[in-house]
């Protein structure tokens, strides 16, 4: 008998992931906040719950929605860019009760390359983070507190920057007036690999670890947005004509080790530049 998955938080990712494994005829349980949400999961093979979790309570059908789960997928992101005042870690905190009470065995989290801070080099999983934002600062927060938890096994999953579908990051920088560092790398992960390798570490790999999900392709900022403007018939970004001192690579030896291969390994390019 499959195992029963959550996935807490069915949004441009959760739902990916849910939809994977509804595919395997594994039962999967999703969240939304709405209920027009949650009842829209039914369309994509997810039973849809509502759950609300703020900083001060737990609201919805959390108890329903965690029951006969065993693999936990947590993919809702802080929200801090839309309220900058939210307190990520104590929402957290809210839901860990609930989680200790149910039957919950692995818990997966979607947190950030973020958390590293503008270290610069070669950044592995072993690299001491050094966030300098709020949301960095919280998301490494919640990440130690999930790892010291006694009940469930825990995977973190530091995903670069998101991209796939409707969602291009061109289409806001090709908006602004300057692009600043046009000779820095890029950390990006395309939306199928990081649906197929948030599964592939949950099913394949060691628990109780920290692993980057970032495409092992690094042009310039430059090269690869000038190339994804010209594909998508955008107007091209406008980049400053100091090349900036910004060198970080984010990458995982493990992903390879552990056999890993990636769908999109040039983040849905038709042509590398």
């Amino acid at each position: 008998m499959k195992e029963r998955i959550g996935v807490l938080g069915c949004g441009w990712l959760g739902l990916g992931v849910a939809q994977s494994y509804a595919v395997d005829g594994f039962v999967v349980h999703g969240s939304r906040q709405s209920k027009k949400g949650a009842d829209s999961l039914q369309e994509h093979g997810v039973h849809g719950f509502v759950v609300q979790i703020s900083e001060s309570n737990v609201s919805g059908n959390l108890s329903a929605f965690l029951h006969g789960v065993s693999r936990l997928f947590l993919t809702f992101p802080p929200g801090l860019r839309r309220n900058p005042k939210r307190d990520f870690v104590a929402v957290i905190q809210q839901l860990l009760p609930h989680i200790h009470k149910s039957k919950v065995k692995e818990v997966v989290f979607t947190s950030s390359t973020g958390v590293y801070g503008p270290q610069q080099g070669i950044v592995t999983p072993s690299i001491v983070p050094q966030p300098q934002t709020e949301s960095g600062r919280q998301l490494l927060e919640v990440e130690t507190i999930l790892r010291s938890q006694d009940g469930f096994s825990t995977q973190i999953v530091r995903l670069g920057g998101l991209l796939g579908g409707d969602r291009h990051p061109v289409k806001q920088l090709a908006k602004l007036p300057v692009v600043y560092n046009p000779e820095a790398p890029i950390n990006l992960i395309h939306k199928s690999d990081a649906i197929g390798l948030v599964r592939f570490l949950a099913d394949q790999a060691p628990w109780q670890n920290i692993y980057n999900g970032v495409a092992p392709w690094h042009p310039t900022k430059q090269e690869f947005y000038e190339q994804a403007a010209k594909e998508m018939q955008l107007p091209s970004p406008k980049f400053t004509e100091e090349s900036g001192n910004t060198n970080k690579i984010v990458i995982d030896p493990q992903l390879e080790s552990l056999g890993y291969s990636f769908f999109e390994p040039k983040l849905g390019l038709a042509q590398a530049p």
